[in-house]
């Protein structure tokens, strides 16, 4: 069974994640919600807080992400530096410390956005910080390849307790599903659905990919 660490864990894809593939996967979880994390008082800026003991890594997911939608002239400076921090020098000192202890084909799944591809007004902080997450996968798919592989999913909006708010009533929800040409708003299964593929062993010849999973959004124009 593969060890898989999954940073962020108390996100509500990564529970769906648990919840649908706990018979396949050891999942070693990290969080900042004590109740799920394999350590107390998580931080993912402090290393200190990491959990270590000898398992090694078949593969890696992280969730942490934020959603900060404001206008430009409305960001401070601070909002730019916690985004980023956030999203992807988590990201950077979790790598650091973890790498190490990672098997040979381990497949790492980092989560962007579709406001790292597709201009969209108010996304200035969030498109920064997920813009370089996507040219770290790439890069890191490069330099690593064959021993590991590296991929970014970007979805756009669904549903979650972090979008809630975007999607507190019937005309949220019609307006967000317009403008996707599926017309839909996405689950937490699908975007499981495609971590566990990345995952897997089925996308054995996969890596150094930002795969769009947002009702074809990003690539249509309907």
């Amino acid at each position: 069974m593969k060890n898989i660490l999954l940073v962020g864990a108390s996100s509500d894809s990564a529970r769906s994640l648990i919840e649908r593939y706990n018979d396949k996967y050891n999942f070693i979880r990290l969080s900042r919600n004590e109740v799920e994390s394999e350590v107390d008082n998580f931080d993912i800026l402090d290393s200190d807080t990491y959990y270590l003991n000898d398992i090694k890594y078949d593969g890696l997911v992280y969730f942490p992400g934020t959603i900060n939608l404001r206008p430009f002239k409305n960001l401070k400076i601070k909002d730019f530096y916690t985004d980023f921090d956030i999203n992807v020098m988590g990201l950077v000192k979790i790598l650091k410390f973890y790498m190490p202890y990672f098997n040979d084909g381990c497949s790492m799944v980092f989560i962007s956005s579709l406001a790292g591809k597709m201009g969209l007004p108010f996304h200035s902080s969030i498109s920064i910080s997920k813009s370089a997450l996507v040219g770290l996968c790439k890069s890191l798919a490069a330099e690593y390849a064959p021993k590991y592989r590296v991929n970014c999913i970007s979805p756009s909006l669904f549903k979650s307790k972090m979008s809630e708010r975007l999607l507190k009533n019937d005309i949220s929800q019609e307006r967000i599903k317009n403008n996707n040409p599926l017309k839909k708003i996405g689950s937490t299964e699908d975007i499981t659905s495609l971590l566990n593929f990345l995952l897997s062993d089925e996308s054995k010849w996969i890596t150094g990919q930002d795969i769009s999973i947002d009702g074809g959004m990003s690539s249509l124009k309907i």
